[in-house]
């Protein structure tokens, strides 16, 4: 099966697994945060004269942590809470990415799969944890909520942490690294190490302060609506 890999255009699953574990191992090192943690899975099953299988197999890591118990609950989010985010700027990164897993791989796509492909910055990371542990540790956490952003960009974590609860987002407001960006795609792209919280409007400038003490983007993008709609 090594030279239909070829043929198609596709690392072989032991190039890939082999590389993803050598990047993320970099990665943690990079912030002092050696990988002590990982697995990897892949698939393939023959049913009758049909093959099914992952060509990408999906590899999994992480370090070990401490949180404290009054932090492992999140609060309910209440009308009028700001939607803040924390960390680097939009790039056309990550578009695309669960289509780009889903549809086959070429050379004729490359510059499609490239953008797809969610890229970290150990700087930037180093900076939002420490400004996370620093917020958390505090007697009175002003975090209410938090959602590390992934898959979707803004788009989809801004409706997850309104809980449903609706929430209304100025677009222009968001941290940009390339002018050239359509507002499609400063909603949708991955962002370099963001995470979205809701805070009280009372705490907002104790947390830029924060911020801006760790060098790090705090952006406040909106608030909780409370009628069950996202308004961008």
């Amino acid at each position: 099966r090594g030279n239909n890999y070829i043929m198609m255009g596709c690392k072989s699953p032991e190039h890939i697994l082999l590389k993803a574990s050598d990047g993320a191992s970099d990665y943690g090192n990079k912030i002092g945060e050696p990988l002590v943690l990982g697995f990897a899975r892949d698939f393939g099953i023959t049913c009758g004269n049909t093959r099914r299988e992952w060509l990408k197999p999906i590899m999994f890591s992480g370090g070990v942590g401490m949180v404290s118990d009054k932090n492992t609950i999140k609060d309910e989010p209440q009308k009028g809470m700001k939607i803040i985010r924390i960390g680097g700027p939009a790039y056309r990164i990550g578009m695309g990415g669960g289509s780009a897993s889903s549809r086959s791989q070429s050379d004729s796509d490359s510059s499609q799969n490239m953008m797809a492909v969610q890229r970290g910055d150990p700087q930037m990371e180093n900076k939002v944890v420490r400004v996370i542990r620093l917020l958390s540790s505090m007697e009175r956490n002003p975090i209410v909520s938090i959602h590390d952003q992934g898959a979707g960009g803004m788009g989809n974590v801004t409706k997850e942490i309104v809980g449903g609860k609706g929430g209304v987002v100025d677009i222009a407001s968001s941290f940009i690294g390339d002018d050239t960006m359509t507002s499609l795609e400063v909603w949708c792209a991955e962002y370099q190490e963001q995470v979205s919280c809701l805070i009280e409007e009372d705490d907002l400038e104790l947390v830029k302060q924060v911020c801006r003490r760790e060098g790090v983007d705090c952006s406040c993008i909106g608030w909780v609506s409370g009628d069950g709609n996202i308004k961008v």
